[in-house]
């Protein structure tokens, strides 16, 4: 089975639970509403090499994202897709409710392309899209390895050397110092240690260890066994 064919199983999937419980809770009404914000990068770029993994991280990920649907404080939510591969726009936008009715086209959106994987500009444009929404709550998700392979990226012959360093250009700690979640799906084993250090050098370990917000970062194995509770 292909990685679209996976993304498409796994999507139908969650997304028939999903459809069953869609209406909202009653006795909700009194639930504060806030504007709520999910931005969600995917790297989908040819730094991928595990392309139906990242098939099926992306469809429970946005199968979960769909239940949000079912309550009057969350079904409003503005959820933002960014994909590395097209990083100066953002791909899909909307509430829970209309990425349950627009899966077929959300499925079209995602998928591995053989060209550059640009995550400096794709959290580029996840800043300016909070800046421009400016929510009172925010969640932030990546998928893929966390390998910058900016545009144009045909410098040194196309090859990669791991540890990367994160480039001092990336706004992702930035944003998530002030953000409640941030999640990391799929890091590739040899860039987890860096990650890590620039997440910890902007305080980020430090709030998640105070409480202030909820921090994972997980590598393919780790993300295959947390499927069933990503957001």
């Amino acid at each position: 089975m292909n990685a679209h064919a996976t993304f498409r199983a796994a999507f139908a999937l969650v997304l028939a639970v999903a459809m069953m419980a869609a209406s909202p809770r009653p006795g909700l009404a009194t639930e504060e509403e806030e504007r709520r914000a999910v931005v969600l990068v995917i790297e989908n770029g040819g730094t991928i090499q595990d392309p139906a993994g990242l098939a099926e991280t992306a469809a429970h990920l946005l199968g979960q994202l769909t239940e949000l649907a079912r309550r009057r404080a969350t079904r409003e939510t503005e959820i933002s897709i960014i994909l590395s591969a097209n990083p100066t726009e953002v791909s899909w936008s909307g509430t829970p409710g209309q990425l349950l009715e627009q899966a077929p086209l959300v499925l079209e959106l995602i998928e591995v392309r053989p060209t550059c994987s640009d995550l400096v500009r794709a959290w580029q444009q996840a800043d300016t899209v909070l800046r421009i929404t400016a929510p009172h709550d925010v969640r932030l998700y990546g998928i893929g390895p966390g390998i910058q392979a900016g545009f144009p990226c045909d410098g040194d012959g196309g090859v990669i050397t791991l540890p990367q360093p994160v480039s001092p250009e990336m706004s992702l700690a930035r944003l998530a110092g002030t953000a409640s979640v941030l999640r990391l799906f799929g890091v590739h084993p040899d860039q987890d240690e860096m990650l890590l250090d620039y997440l910890e050098g902007a305080g980020i370990l430090a709030r998640a260890q105070a409480g202030a917000m909820e921090f994972d970062l997980l590598d393919a194995a780790r993300t295959r066994a947390r499927l069933g509770d990503l957001y």
